[in-house]
């Protein structure tokens, strides 16, 4: 059954994170009362700056919020391999989580959307199942998996629905040099040629507009109670390939140098994942094509 969103009062954690502004907008438009806890939110009648560690502070918010659905975005993300950043992910991603889950059992929301990463599966023979085997990678995935496996507990003990998000590469406008796609475009426009290695990683990736509409759609849905999905395109591109039409397309005067520069240590080689899942139960199928997006992208940077 599907259900508006139209006046649901609706909660996103991180909603001034990259993705999360974009998220606030487009439930915006679709007529949701829409609130954001973010960590350096400006406070207003609508956004609070709540550090999610801070149970009494977040559970006050909640109290007066009283929000149907909650989108779960706030995480401490990191692609560092180095376990001394371990205490701090485990305090944010999984505590955090506990501290939210925990806040929210005397309110009347609907549904939990948390948003996994694809970095869960590791190095599992892709395509990416949603019923394999996790096998993360980093602090960051390791501490993905337990704030999924705490989700799915906690909310089965006190019978509330939820929906797990892995999420596959993504990009768009305005992101941040963190990520690749990013930091690449970003590089070449400035005239500065742009390092990389030699390109061979195969990964899967979705316009950020891509990634909203399959958000949205979750919330939507009532077929996504207590379900986990991929969300991603479902077809690999290697880094190279991907960096060789940005080079192209953009004709900048600065070159992408491939083989500049090592890979990084315990390096995923193929990242693409199943969308069947998400396809079948949800009928969430890409607008963008790889290449739309990156002209899209390329074109928003003239």
């Amino acid at each position: 059954m599907d259900k508006s969103l139209k006046n649901k009062k609706i909660l996103v954690t991180g909603g001034k994170g990259y993705l999360g502004s974009f998220l606030l907008k487009s439930l915006a438009e679709k007529g949701a009362d829409v609130f954001d806890i973010s960590i350096d939110a400006e406070k207003s009648e609508r956004s609070f700056p709540i550090d999610i560690t801070d149970f009494d502070a977040l559970n006050s918010v909640i109290k007066q919020i009283q929000p149907d659905i909650v989108f779960h975005l706030a995480a401490s993300i990191s692609r560092s391999r180095d376990f001394n950043i371990f205490e701090n992910m485990l305090k944010v991603n999984v505590k955090g989580t506990f501290n939210l889950l925990k806040s929210l059992l005397n309110t009347e929301c609907k549904q939990f959307i948390f948003t996994s990463s694809s970095e869960i599966y590791g190095n599992n023979a892709s395509p990416f199942h949603e019923d394999l085997l996790p096998m993360p990678v980093s602090p960051y995935s390791l501490t993905k998996v337990m704030a999924e496996n705490l989700i799915k507990t906690f909310s089965q003990q006190y019978h509330k629905n939820y929906t797990i998000l892995r999420l596959f590469n993504f990009f768009g406008e305005n992101m941040s040099d963190d990520f690749f796609i990013s930091q690449m475009v970003n590089s070449l426009r400035k005239g500065q040629d742009f390092l990389m290695t030699k390109g061979e990683q195969t990964r899967d990736f979705l316009y950020v507009k891509d990634i909203v509409s399959a958000l949205t759609l979750v919330a939507e849905s009532t077929a996504s109670h207590n379900e986990t999905f991929n969300v991603c395109s479902g077809v690999g591109s290697s880094l190279a390939s991907l960096a060789s039409f940005v080079n192209k397309e953009m004709g900048a005067t600065a070159s992408v140098i491939p083989d500049a520069i090592p890979y990084r240590e315990n390096e995923v080689w193929e990242m693409i994942g199943s969308s069947d899942k998400i396809k079948e139960k949800l009928g969430f199928i890409p607008k963008y094509t790889l290449n739309e997006g990156l002209e899209r992208l390329i074109n928003s940077k003239l």
